[in-house]
Formats: C-alpha cells, sequence, structure tokens
C-alpha cells in the first residue's frame, strides 16, 4: 500500500534525523568542522569567539532535541490519525463494491428468469397454436358426424312415413324409441361441443394471463434496470467523495508543513527575548497562529460538509495540533528562554573584567553560534 511506504519512509527518515542530532551532540568538535563547511563565506576573524561553553551549547541542543521529539511524536500521532481515516474510507469503498458487485448479480438471475419465461411463454404459444387447429378439424369432424347421424334420422323417418298405417302399431314404437335415442345422441354431442368451446375459451384466457405476466415481468425488468443505473450514480458519488477525500489530505499535509517551519522561525526568534517578554510572544504567537488557522480550518469545514456529513480529516488534524501541539511547546519555549537568559547573565557578568572589546566579541560570537546552530535542525533532517 502507498500510504504505508509513505509513512514508513517519513517515520525512518525522523529516526535518522534524531540520530544525526544526537551524533552531533555527542562530538562537539565534529560539529563545529561541520558549522565551517556549511558556511564557508563568514569571517574567520571571530573563530574564537565562535566556540562556546560546552554545558551551554549541550543544554540548548538537548532542548532542541527534546522539542524535536515532541513535535515527531505529534506527527506521528497525526499521521496514524490520517492512516486510520484513509483506512476507514477504503473499507467502506470496498463495501460499496461489493454491493453493487450483489445488485449485478440480483439482476443478471432477474434476466435469467425473465429470459426462462420467455421461452417457456413462446413454448406454450407454440403448443397452443398446435392445438388449436386440431380442435377446429374436430369441431368439423363431429359437425360431419351430426350431420350423417340427422341425415340417417331424416331417412328413418321418411321410411317409417312411407310404410303407412300397415306397421303404425309396431313401427310407431320402434320410431319413437329410435327418435328418443337419436334426441339422446344429439344432446350429447350438443353438450360434448359445449365442452369444446369452453376449453378453447378457457385456452384464450390462459393465453391473456400469459402475456399479461409477460407486461409485468418488462415492467420489473424496468424497474431493476433503473435501480442499477441510480446504483451507478451512487458509486460515481462515493469516488468523488474519495477523490475530495486525498485532497483534503494533501491540503492538510501542505498545512501542516507551514505550521512546522513558522513555529521553527519562531522558536529561532524567542531565543533572543527575555524571560518577562516571553508570555506576551507566547500569546501573541497562538493568537498569530489561531488567526491564521481560522480561515484554513473554515474552508476545510466548509468544504467537508458539502461533501458528506462525516467529520473532515482537515478539521480534526488541525483542532488537534491548535490544542495539544501549541499548548505543548508554549512552556518549552518559556523555559528555553529562561535558561538562555541566564546563560547569558552569567556569560555578562564574567566578562565585565575583561573589558567593552571582549564582551562585544563574545556576543557577537553568542549570536553566530545561535544563527550557525538553527541549520542544524531545517527541514532536510526532518
Amino acid at each position: 500500500m502507498n500510504w504505508d511506504n509513505q509513512l514508513s519512509h517519513i517515520i525512518s527518515a525522523a529516526d535518522g534525523s534524531v540520530a544525526k542530532i544526537r551524533e552531533r551532540l555527542a562530538m562537539p568538535g565534529r560539529l563545529s568542522r561541520e558549522r565551517e563547511d556549511v558556511y564557508p563565506v563568514r569571517d574567520l576573524s571571530h573563530a574564537s569567539a565562535l566556540e562556546l561553553p560546552v554545558h551551554l551549547s549541550g543544554a540548548v541542543q538537548w532542548n532542541d532535541l527534546a522539542a524535536v521529539q515532541a513535535q515527531l511524536h505529534n506527527q506521528r500521532q497525526t499521521i496514524e490519525s490520517l492512516t486510520q481515516n484513509l483506512r476507514s474510507v477504503e473499507r467502506e469503498r470496498d463495501a460499496q463494491q461489493r454491493q453493487i458487485q450483489t445488485l449485478q448479480e440480483e439482476v443478471r438471475r432477474l434476466r435469467e428468469r425473465l429470459e426462462d419465461r420467455e421461452k417457456e411463454r413462446e413454448r406454450k404459444q407454440d403448443i397452443e397454436e398446435d392445438k388449436l387447429p386440431s380442435v377446429a378439424i374436430k369441431l368439423e369432424q363431429w359437425k360431419r358426424e351430426v350431420g350423417r347421424e340427422l341425415s340417417t334420422l331424416r331417412g328413418h323417418i321418411d321410411r317409417v312415413t312411407s310404410l303407412g298405417n300397415r306397421e303404425e302399431s309396431f313401427s310407431s314404437k320402434l320410431c319413437r324409441e329410435e327418435v328418443e335415442q337419436l334426441r339422446r345422441e344429439v344432446d350429447l354431442l350438443k353438450s360434448k361441443l359445449m365442452r369444446h368451446e369452453e376449453d378453447m375459451y378457457q385456452q384464450q384466457s390462459e393465453a391473456r394471463e400469459t402475456m399479461r405476466q409477460c407486461e409485468r415481468s418488462c415492467k420489473t425488468l424496468e424497474t431493476v434496470s433503473d435501480a442499477y443505473h441510480t446504483n451507478g450514480f451512487e458509486l460515481s458519488r462515493i469516488i468523488s467523495q474519495y477523490q475530495h477525500t486525498q485532497q483534503d489530505v494533501r491540503d492538510l499535509r501542505f498545512l501542516v508543513s507551514g505550521l512546522k517551519d513558522e513555529v521553527r522561525s519562531l522558536i529561532l526568534r524567542d531565543r533572543f527575548d527575555t524571560p518577562a517578554e516571553m508570555p506576551r510572544k507566547s500569546n501573541a504567537l497562538e493568537a498569530a497562529v489561531a488567526v491564521e488557522m481560522s480561515p484554513r480550518r473554515q474552508l476545510l469545514s466548509d468544504s467537508d460538509d458539502e461533501l458528506s456529513p462525516t467529520p473532515s480529516l482537515g478539521d480534526v488534524s488541525s483542532d488537534d495540533l491548535d490544542a495539544s501541539w501549541l499548548g505543548e511547546s508554549a512552556p518549552k519555549l518559556r523555559s528555553q528562554a529562561r535558561m538562555a537568559h541566564s546563560s547569558l547573565s552569567g556569560s555578562d557578568l564574567s566578562n565585565t573584567v575583561s573589558g567593552p572589546g571582549r564582551n562585544n566579541g563574545e556576543r557577537d560570537g553568542k549570536v553566530r553560534g545561535d544563527s550557525d546552530s538553527s541549520p542544524d535542525l531545517s527541514l532536510c533532517d526532518l
């Protein structure tokens, strides 16, 4: 994963910078030589004044090391919170993808069902079309049979009437019985014909019902396709939210780097102030940082409110920086200024005996030594 690789790279670089600072603190001679190599254009007439007491530079550098470690700890916490938020976003994206896959599978199953139903409907229609001619043929056959039977009955009636009264006593009975039998047969044929007609009407109603079912299935297919389109739009919206979240993370990194540079410059500037001015300076520093971060925080919150109802990464990280990091840096700035003031007052008392020239030279050396020690904590080391 790219984010894990970048985080491990940042942490390893921070550990390397801390190790470099410790090595420089352990070897003051090597540190002075590296300072001369870094700034070769400076005047070498004050080389003797650049050599500060070991205990003073060591104390200042240990305080700087503690400040750097606290800053690295805060940065690590911020990076961990960012990674957790990013992983949660990725989990949500995976869940959405799984949901979309399930919906696609349901759509595919519905399409298969509709195809099966259409095939069954076509098969039934073919069967009905095959049955309809057979029913018509049977009806024609029954009509012919009824016609033949009626013709035979008429012939019998004509023969009976032609015989006359000779056989009236016996033949009349037979004719009546035959007529009754023929009537019963005709009634039976009519009932059969009615049943066949009812079956044909029932088959036609079943065909109409299958057509209505086909129309309903087409409507369900249209609703499923509409749901699929809405899910596609939802997926595009989630992808856009993920891209905006990545942009917020990049803006947050840029903001954190700018705050680090500003706080370092303020720390180096406050080293030359007196302890009486430190509370006012720290309050001014906190007010300036709060004023500078308020529009950025407002912009991040507005963008996050437009994107999603969940809290943004920029809001969480900026609030953590305002509350914890500046709150921890203010007492450290006061302690550093107090120690610097005590060391400067002791050196002034000891140097009043040697004369104003030496005092001025040592002050220049202190200023240059502090300015020379500032590149040790540059952004390249971090």
